[in-house]
């Protein structure tokens, strides 16, 4: 970067403000006969866990060591028995960082 002004760019002013630049809503539309009818197909469905609820409890192999930082983001470790992977070793004298 070698300049420490910033230009000026109109189109970012209309893409945050629509009320004034936008036009009114058009005529209303028909909805066809083919969007009406229920799409065929399976429904997936989540298995897996939240965040919030993954904080709750221990995971095997996985050690919290607290919030870091002026963000304070949390941070652990996590040892062999918390890795996927062909023959996983813990390192010899440290646990690696995760995150």
């Amino acid at each position: 970067m070698d300049e420490t002004r910033q230009q000026d760019n109109p189109s970012a002013h209309r893409s945050f403000h629509p009320e004034e630049h936008a036009p009114g809503p058009g005529p209303g539309r028909k909805v066809s006969k083919e969007e009406g009818q229920e799409v065929t197909g399976d429904i997936a469905k989540s298995t897996g866990r939240r965040g919030e609820e993954r904080a709750k409890g221990s995971e095997e192999g996985m050690h919290d060591t607290g919030r870091r930082g002026r963000s304070q983001r949390p941070s652990g470790t996590k040892d062999a028995s918390a890795t996927t992977g062909v023959d996983p070793q813990d390192p010899p004298d440290k646990k690696s960082r995760n995150g």
